[in-house]
């Protein structure tokens, strides 16, 4: 069984995705894509029932949230029509995101995990604390850089 954190998202239990911050998938996105570790369905409820490993990987399949491991070079730098510059926070390595169902194409990493890669478009938001967190240490940067 995996340790981590336990999400609980409509009545399914997912094991949050753990990154040292390292992209040992081996593989780089290029254009808008962005590679995305997704968070894994616990093998175990919280009430300690063992699930089928076919129901555990079936909804591993479905997670709708991760952890982004690398962005492509174009990816968000312009709207979907390509006619303005993209407004807004891009979402970088280390960040949570939540996605669309089923979103990108499966890869199974040289460390044996299993990473979706998927368009910008397919990233709907940031989770806030992850948010709020690289904000902060954007400023704390920010702050050293200037003194």
């Amino acid at each position: 069984m995996r340790e981590g954190r336990i999400l609980k998202f409509d009545q399914q239990e997912y094991v949050m995705a753990d990154w040292d911050g390292v992209n040992r998938a081996g593989y780089v996105p290029l254009d808008d894509k962005i590679l995305v570790l997704a968070d894994v369905h616990a093998e175990m409820t919280s009430g300690a029932v063992q699930l089928p490993a076919g129901y555990v990987e079936r909804q591993t399949l479905a997670a709708e949230h991760g952890t982004v491991i690398a962005v492509g070079p174009a990816a968000f730098r312009w709207n979907d029509d390509g006619t303005r510059q993209w407004v807004g926070r891009i979402p970088a390595p280390g960040d949570r995101v939540y996605f669309e169902r089923y979103a990108g194409q499966l890869l199974r990493g040289e460390d044996g995990r299993l990473y979706r890669l998927m368009s910008q478009r397919c990233i709907a938001a940031i989770g806030v604390a992850a948010a709020v967190g690289n904000m902060e240490q954007d400023g704390k940067e920010m702050a050293h850089a200037g003194a």
